[in-house]
C-alpha cells in the first residue's frame, strides 16, 4: 500500500556518539511505522505508534527523560493534527510518560461523538490525566526522570539563577528533585536512578532538548502529524509549548503535513508550521518558506520537517533548521530501508522526492 512516514528526534547540540544513537532510533521508528502503514493502519494510528517509541527513548526530550521544570517536576505535552480529526492537544501533564495517548483518545472522542456534548480539543493538567487514565492503563503518572535530564536541570539552574557553585558536591536525587508531599501519585525517586541506570548506555553523553515529531501519509491519502515534548529545560511550571498551539507545532493541509522543533516561544509567536505550510509548495528552497516567518536578520531558533504529497504517487520530504543539528528519517512503501540523516548547521537544508 502506498504510504510515507517522516520522523525527527528533535534538534540539539549533540555529540557524534549521541547522533549515532539517534540515527538508530530514527531508523527503527521509521521501519516500524512503515510496516504499520503497509498493513493498512491509518495515518493517525501509525503516527501515534511512532510517537510512543520516541517517548520511550531516554535520548529524546519527550516522555522518558523529559526536561525538568523550575519546580523540579516533569510536565509533558503532545498534539495530533490530522486531515481526518483536525487538531487536538494536551499539556502540563505531570509525570506522564505517554502524553500522545491522551491526545489520541481525545481525537477518537471527537470522531466517535454521537451526543450533543462537544468533546474538547485542548486539555491541560490533572483533569486530562484523571479523565483518560481511567480508559487506558498506559496513561499513568510515573517517574520519568533520567540521569541526563537531572544533569541538564542542574546545569540550567546554575545558568539561569547562579545558585550553584562551580564545584557542587554530589546530591541525592531523591532529595534534590522531588518533595514527596507535593506528588499526588508518589513514585520513589530512587526509581529514576534505576531507570537511568538501565538506559545509561543508551543515553549517551548528551541529548536533544526539543520537540519530536512524526508525519504520516497513509494509503488513502490521509495525513497526520504527531508531536510530543517535555518542553524547555527549567521551564516555568504550567508553561505550554508549541505542541499546544495549532499552526505552531504542527499543521496539515489536504496535501502537506509539517512538524516543528526548536524555541517554543518563537515558534508560537511566528506560527511557523502554518506559515511554512502555505509558503512551501511555491518555494524551490525551504529556506524561502522559513524566511517568510521572520524579519531580516531576526534571530531564528527553529526547524521543521514537512512531507508534501504530489501527483502520480510521489511525495517530497522538506527539512530545514537554524539549529546545531537534527536527526531526520523517512521511509515510503517503495523503499527497502529508511533514509536517516544528521542535518547539520553547515548543511541545514534537505529535500528529497520519493515514490510512495
Amino acid at each position: 500500500m502506498p504510504h510515507i512516514v517522516a520522523v525527527h528526534t528533535g534538534a540539539g547540540n549533540c555529540s557524534h556518539e549521541t547522533n549515532k544513537l539517534l540515527k538508530i532510533l530514527c531508523k527503527s521508528v521509521c521501519s516500524e511505522v512503515s510496516a504499520l502503514l503497509a498493513g493498512g493502519r491509518s495515518a493517525t494510528d501509525a503516527a501515534v505508534a511512532g510517537s510512543l517509541l520516541l517517548e520511550d527513548s531516554p535520548l529524546t526530550n519527550a516522555g522518558l527523560g523529559s526536561s525538568i521544570t523550575d519546580d523540579k517536576k516533569t510536565r509533558t505535552e503532545a498534539s495530533i493534527c490530522s486531515t481526518v480529526s483536525g487538531f487536538h492537544c494536551a499539556g502540563d501533564l505531570e509525570n506522564v510518560r505517554h502524553p500522545i495517548k491522551i491526545v489520541e483518545m481525545m481525537a477518537r472522542d471527537t470522531l466517535e461523538n454521537t451526543s450533543q456534548y462537544i468533546p474538547p480539543r485542548i486539555m491541560v493538567g490533572q483533569s486530562a490525566i484523571d479523565r483518560y487514565s481511567q480508559k487506558d492503563a498506559v496513561i499513568c503518572q510515573t517517574n520519568i526522570c533520567t540521569k541526563r535530564s537531572i544533569k541538564m536541570f542542574y546545569k540550567a539552574e546554575k545558568y539561569f539563577n547562579g545558585k550553584l557553585p562551580a564545584k557542587r558536591r554530589k546530591v541525592d536525587p531523591e532529595v534534590a528533585i522531588k518533595d514527596p508531599d507535593e506528588i499526588k501519585k508518589e513514585v520513589s525517586f530512587s526509581e529514576s536512578s534505576k531507570i537511568a541506570s538501565n538506559h545509561e548506555k543508551e543515553e549517551g553523553p548528551d541529548g536533544v532538548e526539543d520537540t519530536v515529531g512524526v508525519v504520516c501519509i497513509d494509503s488513502t491519502g490521509d495525513i497526520t502529524c504527531a508531536t510530543s515534548s517535555g518542553g524547555s529545560v527549567y521551564k516555568y511550571s504550567g508553561r505550554l509549548g508549541q505542541c499546544c498551539t495549532h499552526g505552531a507545532g504542527s499543521y496539515t493541509t489536504p496535501s502537506l503535513g509539517i512538524v516543528t522543533t526548536g524555541n517554543g516561544e518563537q515558534i508560537i509567536n511566528k506560527l511557523i508550521a502554518v506559515t511554512v505550510a502555505h509558503k512551501l509548495p511555491y518555494c524551490t528552497d525551504p529556506r524561502a518558506a522559513l524566511d517568510a516567518c521572520f524579519q531580516h536578520k531576526e534571530s531564528r531558533m527553529c526547524g521543521f520537517v514537512a512531507v508534501e504529497k504530489g501527483e502520480e504517487g510521489v511525495a517530497t520530504v522538506h527539512v530545514q533548521h537554524t539549529l546545531t543539528n537534527m536527526v531526520v528519517g523517512f521511509m515510503s512503501a517503495q523503499m527497502e530501508a529508511p533514509v536517516v540523516r544528521v542535518v547539520t548547521s553547515e548543511a541545514p537544508v534537505f529535500i528529497e522526492t520519493v515514490r510512495m
